[in-house]
């Protein structure tokens, strides 16, 4: 079977098993997915920001959905694409080369000599932690909620595989590999701290599949 029917049955069987929404961020997307985008809504995409997406990204906007179920809260949106009108709300880059510069990791990175003390000796200068430069080149994705974003890198060494963007609780960021997501998809998020440093990042489709059979696992043994 191939991953796009693997994924459509996967997704039926969830929202079948877990009707009271047990599976951790759930509730907000209730198993649904948005419309597929045609071609050519991508091609424009592209073509705007002068980057190629992931090929299997890109069969699931067109093949599946065009975001809706998944990860944490749910997938986002491709940004930018208009429907009825209406441009919908995702993270967007204040900067049009910001998905066409390469994402610049290749391994977790944390420098928290980046954020500075004030007057009153309390680490509160934060702007170089945060610049645009440590995520260039990447599609946030989807948010695992209290400051954790996933990122599919679209630009670089790293194209194709999914990071995570943990700086708002001064993790850095990370790749999403197994152990990343076996941790998260057991903690409880208030408590929830990302041992980033095991494994390779997943690629968009493993990242999901192995979501979805996470899901699956949960649903049924409970």
């Amino acid at each position: 079977m191939n991953k796009v029917l693997q994924f459509k049955k996967n997704l039926t069987q969830l929202a079948i098993l877990d009707a009271t929404f047990q599976v951790f961020g759930s509730e907000s997307h209730q198993y649904q997915l948005n419309l597929c985008l045609s071609n050519t809504d991508i091609q424009k995409f592209e073509s705007k920001y002068d980057i190629t997406l992931p090929s299997d990204y890109r069969n699931f906007l067109l093949e599946v959905g065009n975001g809706g179920a998944g990860p944490g809260y749910g997938l986002y949106r491709l940004p930018g694409i208009e429907y009825e009108n209406v441009i919908l709300e995702t993270p967007y880059p204040k900067k049009s080369e910001f998905f066409s510069k390469p994402f610049p990791l290749t391994q977790a990175w944390n420098n928290l000599d980046l954020i500075t003390e004030n007057k009153g000796g309390s680490f509160v200068l934060r702007d170089a932690y945060f610049d645009d430069r440590f995520t260039q080149g990447t599609l946030t994705i989807a948010n695992y909620g209290c400051g954790i974003y996933a990122m599919l890198v679209i630009t670089g060494e790293q194209r194709g595989k999914i990071w995570i963007d943990d700086r708002t609780n001064d993790n850095g960021i990370y790749p999403a590999c197994l152990s990343f997501c076996r941790s998260f998809h057991d903690a409880d998020t208030d408590d929830f701290h990302a041992d980033g440093n095991e494994g390779q990042p997943l690629s968009f489709d493993d990242w999901y599949e192995d979501w979805l059979n996470r899901s699956l696992h949960q649903v049924r043994e409970s």
